[in-house]
């Protein structure tokens, strides 16, 4: 049977950036690792579940064991289960994933010097385009504005890149402001709605 789409206005998306690893204190590329969140990323899961709102009614997660362990925090407060969804999962940033970016800058001048840090159409070495990243993120995003309707608010446990791609689309920006905002924090969340009201405040809440 053709599956039934019960969407009938916005959603409310918070969109967290998962806990601290051991690659974050370093400010390492992690991609597609699957490290488990630090001592710390614990304590900054435990102080997101408390500083989220009550409102959530569903919980998405990345498959990845850092943004898995954040999700099960929040949900082990509020009593809600988490949805895995793959297309959600950190860029896979290939040959630069353990790297610095001074590290990039000097194993890679050919790639550095061309602009890789901010390409479109250019993946790391093995590794993912930004663009790749968006369109399997807007796969994500049309899929959840099809199974859940007006009224519903969702927590997204994702990544840092995903949070760009998923400003991206539901900001509207143009290519050229995909890399303009600073990086969320570890624990940190913003709010949005989708669709986009034509106006309303894009609140950033740093734990």
């Amino acid at each position: 049977m053709p599956r039934q789409e019960r969407y009938a206005g916005p959603m409310k998306l918070y969109l967290a950036r998962h806990g601290e690893t051991d690659l974050n204190v370093d400010e390492r590329y992690q991609g597609s690792s699957n490290l488990p969140l630090n001592h710390a990323g614990m304590t900054q899961a435990r102080r997101l579940a408390q500083a989220l709102p009550g409102d959530i009614t569903h919980i998405v997660s990345s498959p990845q064991q850092r943004t898995l362990q954040t999700a099960l925090t929040v949900a082990q407060a509020r009593g809600l289960k988490v949805t895995v969804m793959p297309g959600l999962r950190e860029r896979d940033f290939g040959e630069f994933e353990g790297l610095t970016l001074p590290q990039v800058a000097q194993r890679y001048p050919a790639l550095w010097q061309a602009g890789i840090i901010t390409a479109w159409d250019t993946p790391p070495p093995s590794g993912e385009t930004t663009r790749q990243v968006v369109q399997r993120v807007s796969a994500v995003v049309a899929e959840l504005q099809a199974s859940h309707g007006e009224h519903e608010v969702l927590l997204l446990c994702v990544h840092g890149f995903v949070i760009r791609a998923l400003r991206y689309l539901l900001d509207g920006l143009c290519e050229a402001e995909f890399f303009d905002a600073p990086r969320l924090g570890n624990a940190e969340f913003l709010v949005r709605h989708w669709p986009r009201p034509p106006e309303g405040p894009r609140a950033l809440h740093a734990l």
